[in-house]
Parts: structure tokens; C-alpha cells; sequence
């Protein structure tokens, strides 16, 4: 007999605290399940450079915050038989049951590319859910429906024909769908890959097939089974045809009972396996060049009466086959239920409909054919996880031929502010280059005027740029590169006669900017070359007003030295009216110096260095060759000429340079031309003399090359030397 007090009795009085405990962690756990929140890269698509010209890429991102298919079911673990199935389809099917979606955080969001050994970050240009997308090309889904038609799937046949025309009747119009039958040793019936326009006829082949197909034994391999017929699919994929158009999504249902029998593959392991290939997304999967599409597991259990043993493998095999963290999907089907169709189709679709489609602006490519991209967030909460699971994975583009990432509207306003480009003139080309600053990676070539485009580039084609590359060089309408930085190169266009296209308000010039490392060029089909306004040179009023002017000096100095021969004074007498020689003692001083010496030298307030100097004589060499110096700037157009020392500032009295008060000193720097050479020397201090940047120090000559930035004080000029 037990005591009041006895051990035993103990339970009895806390029962009530541990029936709490246990509802407490039965209601948490599926929170507590929740794994955080991740981002999954299902596919990295080219195609959109391939229509627009432009360096994009088309990614499909899933972010969701999944739940474990146990945790969902476990309220179902102490129930049996039809009770227990019924409770985990009710369950898995409710609305965000296996999932929970995210928005996709464009600011946190980082996508990049690894080249050369540096990690080069894209531009996002744009993302869209993809249920909002379904009517763009290339959104859809390539369904590979696997049904068993094992005669162990009995009527069960009939539900999962059901699901599967449930499943093709909801295609999109981007949609392609495959349907298969297998049975215990291989895929017996194939449709091959049809379009969305061809669904009637799929379902017909679906119920074309109205039994099921003699079992062989005990023993079946449907692990092998199904990831034979996942790589004969998905692999087919880029042999289609050219009726089927690869969409951008892939997703595999398999409708089974999950029966192996003693096949030990077979189990809830082998399933995992088979999962992670899925995952993976490379049919076969030692087959580096093929690309990277993970897909989806949809996978739908028809419960098959057997001993516990196979009933229990069967279930975990076909619970373990979905992959919910990238959009997989499991459920269950009992004999009689294929009204269940529309919400399991539901379901799934549900899912996708949440996925998000997002472009980016890839300017740097790897120069091979398989890329790494990675995909991380930061600042955001929750913190969600990144993907760096697409390494050295081809996307299916010759990275020769991806086009380089120019600024088109920029480079346009550019030409329009200097009226357009002209033959011999200087242009600039924005964009991201990806060179590092290497100037000798920059061409430019021309189309010249009248000259059809090449047959390569009347298509959509980028893969057919290297012949279209050949053929522009081959033309000799190349420009020269000036200068040239990852963001914007300065080009010298070819001084040709044919180089405009049109005229007037309607002139271009058609031009292709090459990489000749990386082998890239710029947008290269028909409608994607670089069009820019074109102008006619324009008229060099420049030189010809300083050449009249050195031939006015000429001609001056000429005069000059002729009248001064004739004025020369005699030596001696010169007759009547002269003033004959000087007496013994000279005409002494000249009047009003009163016999003093001439005056003293300026006072302190005199600034000496203010005057300007005479000019020497121009040498013959100097008239010879028209040596000159021209400054161009906002305060105007001046011209230095040898053997004449020139004052820049604001006094208008000794500064033939004259500037703005607000500009310079009154006397702000020196110039002068000697031996074909410009130099400069600053005479004020505070605001300084520069040349290309470099303070030129004060009281010294500086010289000044050609072509070079001079600034005094705030005024810049730009220097020309002939």
C-alpha cells in the first residue's frame, strides 16, 4: 500500500504542471522552428543584355524565413492511419504554412561579380515580384511532372493524373511542362518538353495513360528512378528546339507512393541526397559547364497500404524529397482525394507568386566562361542570410562579347554642350569601363558616312560582336585615346572627311568603344551603337586672326626700322640753318637741370616691377617661324609673341592681360616667349600662379608646355603653343 507521502503519488500532484509545460512547448514549436531568414539565388540569367545591349543581368531571388515540414506536422505524430494524413495535408497546405516571405531590400541588397581576385559590385536596376511579371518574356516555370504508374499506386493513379492536369492547366503563357510515367525500373512514357500553347495536348498524353504497369519484384530503386529522369529533363532543357523557349524557372513535381520496398537508397537519407542534388541545380552534377538552376521539389505522397516498415520509409522518403527553403513543397493525397488538385496547385503557385525577379547593371565580367557571384544584405533586420553558392557556374554568355557599360545619355549631353563631335575634335564617353585606368585598353572606331551596318550586327546576337569588332577596325576609322579613367575617356575622333552622317540639327557620328584587353566592345548590334551629335569642324578664326596679326608686326616693325634709318642724325655740318659743331666746352646741361645732376630714381611707393619692359627686337629666326603663345579662357583670347615681356592682373595701365579686379592683383604675373618656350613668374603671392595644378613660386620663371591648364589667380586659361 502506498503512503500519502509515498514517491508514487508525486506525479499525480504535479501532472498538471507537466501537461502545461508540454502544451507550452507543443504551441512554440513551430515558432521556435523557424529558421532565420535567407535569400536564394534561383537563377542568373544573360538574356536581357541580349535584347537591350546593355551589361544586365536577370536574377531570381527567393527570400523567405522557412519552417522544418516536421515542425508543421508534428501535432499529427500521435495520430494513425487516414486520420493522421488527412491531418498533415490540412496542415502543409495552409497559407504560409512551410514559409514566410520577405520583401527584397534593394538598398541593403549588394550583388557582385568576382573578377581578377576582386569582388566588383553590380548596380541594381530594378526588381518586380513574379507574380506581377508573368506576361514578360521568359517568366515562367519548365515543370518536369514525374507520375508513378507502379501497379502498387493502384487507384491512386487516377488522384495523380489529376494533380498532374490541375498542375498543366494552371501554366503560364511563358510555361514549358514535361510529363513522364515510370514504373519499378525506368520512365516508361515521356511527352518531352512542350510549350504552354501545346497544354491540350499534354493532357491528352496524360490520360492517355489509363493503368498502371506490372510490378517486378519487391525491391524498387525510385531514388535512381527519379534522379534518372530529373537529369534526362532538366538536362534536355538547352535541346529543345526552337519552339520551346527556356523559362526563367524550373520546378520538378513528383505524384508517388514513395514505395522501394528493401531498396535501401530508398529511405528518408537516400531522399535527403536526392534533395541536395535538386538544390544544387546541375544535370548531371559533375558536369561543371552545365549552368546552375536549383529547382524546387514538389513532392506529393499517395499513401500505399504495405507493412509498417515500407509505410513509414515511404513517407519519410517523400517528405525529405522537398526542398521548402528554396520554394519545394510537400503534401499528401489519399485514395479518393484528387479534388485535392486545385489546392495543392494553389499552394505551390502561392509561392512562386512571392519569388522576386531583379535585374542588375554588370559592368565587369570575368574574362572566362564561368563566373562567381554573391549576394549579401546588410543593415536590415532581421538580418536576412546571403547566397555564395553560384562559383565558377557558366551563365551561358561569351564574356568577350558582354558590352561594355556606357553612359549613353551622359555621353550624349557632353557632345551636345561642345555642339557635337567633328573630325580632329575631342569628345568624352562616360561610363563604367572596368580598365582600371589603363588608357591603352580605350579605342573608338567610326562607321563612316553612307556605310551599311555589318551583317553581324542586324541581329539580337551579342555572341556574333568579335566579327563585328573585326569589321569596324578593318575600316581604319579609329580614334585616338587622350585619356582615359574607369569612368570616362577622352577620345580625338579621326580626322576624316567622312566621319559626319547627315547634316545640320540631324548630323550623328556612329561610333563602337572598345576594350582591346578584355576584348569588349560597346552596345554592337544595329540598334544599340552609340550614336552622338555630329557637327562640321569648326572654322579656324583663331589662327587666321593671329597669323594677320604676326603680319601686321612684320609689317610695323619693317616701317619701324626703315623710318628710323632715315632720321639718323649726321656727323657733321649739314648747311645753312644748322648747329654746326659744339663749342670747345659743349653745349653744357640741358635747360632747367640748372647744371645738377638728373633726377633721383622713382620714391618708395613706386612699384618697379609694374612697368612694362620694351620688347626686344624680333630676331629673324622669330619672324621666320611665327612663334607664338595663345591663351583661352573666360576673360578672352591673347596672343604672346616673342621678344615682348607681358604683364597679367587687374591694372589696366601695365597689364596687357587684363583680368577682373575680384580675379588677380593689379600686377599678378609675368610671361614671356623664348625660344619657342612659355614662361610664367608670379609677381603676387597671395592667390598664386598655377600650371597643371603646380604653384609656379614667386619671382621665378616657371616654363609652360603646351596644351597645359595656367591659372592666374582665379582666372584659367587654357595654353596653345605654335
Amino acid at each position: 500500500m502506498f503512503t500519502k507521502g509515498s514517491p508514487a503519488l508525486a506525479p499525480r500532484r504535479s501532472l498538471p504542471w507537466q501537461a502545461l509545460i508540454i502544451l507550452c512547448a507543443i504551441w512554440l514549436l513551430p515558432f521556435g522552428a523557424h529558421a532565420a531568414p535567407e535569400a536564394h539565388i534561383l537563377r542568373v540569367d544573360p538574356r536581357a543584355s541580349q535584347g537591350g545591349g546593355n551589361p544586365v543581368l536577370t536574377t531570381l531571388v527567393e527570400i523567405v524565413q522557412s519552417t522544418r515540414v516536421s515542425s508543421v506536422i508534428a501535432p499529427c505524430a500521435t495520430l494513425t492511419g487516414s486520420a493522421q494524413f488527412s491531418c498533415m495535408s490540412d496542415a502543409l497546405e495552409k497559407p504560409y504554412a512551410l514559409y514566410t516571405p520577405f520583401p527584397f531590400p534593394e538598398k541593403q541588397a549588394l550583388f557582385t561579380v568576382l573578377v581578377e581576385g576582386s569582388e566588383r559590385p553590380a548596380t541594381h536596376v530594378s526588381h518586380t515580384k513574379w507574380g506581377d511579371s508573368q506576361a514578360e518574356p521568359g517568366v515562367g516555370t519548365a515543370w518536369l511532372i514525374l507520375i508513378d504508374a507502379d501497379k502498387r499506386m493502384g487507384k491512386s493513379l487516377d488522384d495523380a493524373r489529376q494533380v498532374a492536369r490541375r498542375f498543366v492547366a494552371s501554366m503560364g503563357p511563358n510555361d514549358i511542362v514535361n510529363v513522364m510515367f515510370f514504373n519499378d525500373r525506368q520512365v516508361v512514357q515521356d511527352s518531352q518538353w512542350n510549350s504552354a500553347a501545346a497544354k491540350d495536348k499534354v493532357t491528352g498524353f496524360v490520360d492517355s495513360v489509363t493503368g498502371t504497369y506490372p510490378s517486378q519484384g519487391r525491391t524498387r530503386s525510385l531514388l535512381s528512378i527519379i534522379k534518372q529522369a530529373a537529369t534526362d529533363g532538366f538536362g534536355a532543357l538547352g535541346n529543345v528546339g526552337e519552339t520551346v523557349t527556356v523559362p526563367l524557372h524550373q520546378a520538378m513535381v513528383v505524384l508517388s507512393n514513395g514505395y522501394g520496398g528493401a531498396d535501401a537508397a530508398t529511405s528518408g537519407p537516400g531522399a535527403m541526397q536526392l534533395q541536395q542534388y535538386m538544390t544544387q541545380g546541375r544535370f548531371p552534377e559533375n558536369n561543371t559547364a552545365a549552368p546552375k538552376v536549383p529547382v524546387p521539389v514538389i513532392s506529393v505522397l499517395f499513401p500505399y497500404r504495405s507493412i509498417d516498415e515500407f509505410r513509414q520509409n515511404s513517407l519519410e522518403f517523400m517528405q525529405n524529397l522537398a526542398n521548402p527553403q528554396i520554394g519545394g513543397f510537400f503534401t499528401v493525397v489519399q485514395e479518393g482525394q484528387g479534388a485535392r488538385a486545385s489546392a495543392v496547385v494553389n499552394a505551390v503557385r502561392s509561392r512562386f507568386a512571392k519569388m522576386h525577379i531583379v535585374k542588375w547593371k554588370v559592368s565587369c565580367l570575368a574574362p572566362t566562361v564561368t563566373q562567381t557571384f554573391n549576394l549579401v544584405f546588410s543593415d536590415v533586420k532581421p538580418q536576412i542570410g546571403g547566397d555564395n553558392t553560384f562559383k565558377d557556374v557558366p551563365i551561358g554568355v561569351d564574356p568577350t562579347a558582354w558590352p561594355l557599360d556606357v553612359n549613353i545619355q551622359l555621353t550624349k549631353d557632353a557632345a551636345k554642350r561642345q555642339n557635337g563631335v567633328y573630325a580632329g575634335g575631342n569628345f568624352k564617353v562616360y561610363g563604367d569601363f572596368c580598365w582600371g585606368g589603363d588608357a591603352s585598353r580605350a579605342e573608338v572606331y567610326f562607321l563612316p558616312a553612307g556605310q551599311a551596318v555589318p551583317k553581324e550586327l542586324t541581329g539580337k546576337d551579342i555572341a556574333a560582336a568579335k566579327n563585328a569588332q573585326q569589321q569596324l577596325i578593318a575600316m581604319g576609322m579609329k580614334g585616338t585615346t587622350v585619356s582615359a579613367n574607369d569612368t570616362v575617356v577622352e577620345f580625338q575622333a579621326p580626322d576624316k572627311d567622312k566621319l559626319l552622317q547627315g547634316s545640320g540639327s540631324q548630323a550623328i557620328v556612329r561610333l563602337v568603344v572598345y576594350d582591346n584587353k578584355a576584348h569588349r566592345a560597346s552596345g554592337v548590334t544595329a540598334d544599340t551603337i552609340v550614336e552622338l551629335p555630329g557637327t562640321e569642324p569648326p572654322f579656324p578664326l583663331l589662327y587666321v586672326l593671329a597669323g594677320a596679326f604676326g603680319v601686321v608686326v612684320v609689317l610695323l616693325l619693317i616701317i619701324v626700322i626703315a623710318q628710323s634709318g632715315k632720321k639718323r642724325r649726321p656727323s657733321g655740318p649739314t648747311g645753312p640753318g644748322g648747329y654746326g659743331p659744339p663749342p670747345g666746352g659743349g653745349y653744357g646741361p640741358p635747360p632747367g637741370y640748372g647744371g645738377q645732376q638728373p633726377p633721383p630714381g622713382p620714391g618708395p611707393g613706386y612699384r618697379a616691377e609694374a612697368r612694362q619692359e620694351p620688347p626686344r627686337a624680333l630676331t629673324a629666326e622669330d619672324l621666320a617661324q611665327g612663334r607664338r603663345a595663345i591663351l583661352e579662357g573666360a576673360p578672352g583670347v591673347f596672343t604672346i609673341v616673342p621678344g615682348a615681356e607681358i604683364r597679367a592682373g587687374s591694372d589696366l595701365q601695365h597689364c596687357s592681360i587684363v583680368l577682373d579686379a575680384t580675379q588677380a592683383a593689379p600686377v599678378h604675373a609675368s610671361l614671356k616667349l623664348e625660344d619657342g618656350r612659355l614662361f610664367v613668374r608670379t609677381e603676387q603671392a597671395e592667390l598664386g600662379t598655377h600650371v597643371n595644378g603646380t604653384k609656379a613660386p614667386l619671382g621665378a620663371w616657371l616654363p609652360v608646355v603646351d596644351e597645359s591648364l595656367l591659372r592666374i589667380g582665379r582666372a584659367e586659361f587654357a595654353v596653345h603653343l605654335h
